[in-house]
């Protein structure tokens, strides 16, 4: 399980571009190709176009969980989806129900990646550049206000009654971004075109 805690701390670390991984559907290092079955999912049993492990870019692209201390793509807290994924890879606390690789109760050390209120932002070590962030201060892939698309692909957030895309409660740090774009309510905390006090 060390090894897994190893390349979790690498993503968290913006090192993955330096270890050699194949994606869905390319020759990883040793020569065999990963396959995607009929229902579009890869081999960690995700959907293979939204796999930060078939996809390590979208570890950088979606930027850093200061929360929990790990690339937002590979967040199980924040993402409960991803969890299978690490079982499907053999990396699994099956007492706290957690991937091994982020479970600070069995690996302390992990801790130290924390930052709280960072979201979305720039992975540590990294020099900071934030050129893959949008005008609206997050990063660029995950902007649905660049990319409307995002709106209708990611879906409906049941619990908060709004996209998925655009719920500040499930993604933190959307709130930069809603302040950017001029809409926000600062007295209920929360998007001015979502607020149902000031809007019944």
């Amino acid at each position: 399980m060390k090894t897994i805690a190893t390349i979790t701390l690498c993503l968290a670390l913006g090192l993955f571009g330096t270890m050699p991984l194949g994606g869905c559907g390319e020759d990883d290092a040793s020569g065999t190709t990963t396959t995607v079955s009929a229902d579009g999912r890869c081999e960690h049993q995700i959907k293979a176009e939204t796999c930060p492990f078939c996809n390590p870019e979208l570890a950088n692209a979606e930027g850093f969980c200061g929360a929990h201390g790990f690339p937002e793509a590979i967040c199980a807290q924040c993402r409960p989806g991803i969890k299978v994924a690490f079982r499907a890879q053999g990396d699994w606390c099956e007492e706290h129900k957690l991937p091994e690789s982020q479970c600070v109760k069995c690996n302390p050390e992990l801790a130290e990646n924390i930052q709280e209120g960072v979201h979305g932002g720039p992975m540590p070590g990294t020099d900071g550049d934030d050129a893959s962030n949008c005008e609206h201060g997050i990063a660029m892939a995950k902007c649905p206000f660049c990319d409307p698309s995002l709106i209708e692909s990611e879906g409906f957030c049941n619990g908060h009654d709004v996209a998925e895309a655009l719920c500040v409660k499930c993604r933190p740090f959307m709130k930069t971004a809603f302040i950017a774009a001029g809409d926000w309510c600062a007295e209920h905390n929360t998007p001015e075109s979502q607020c149902a006090i000031c809007n019944p």
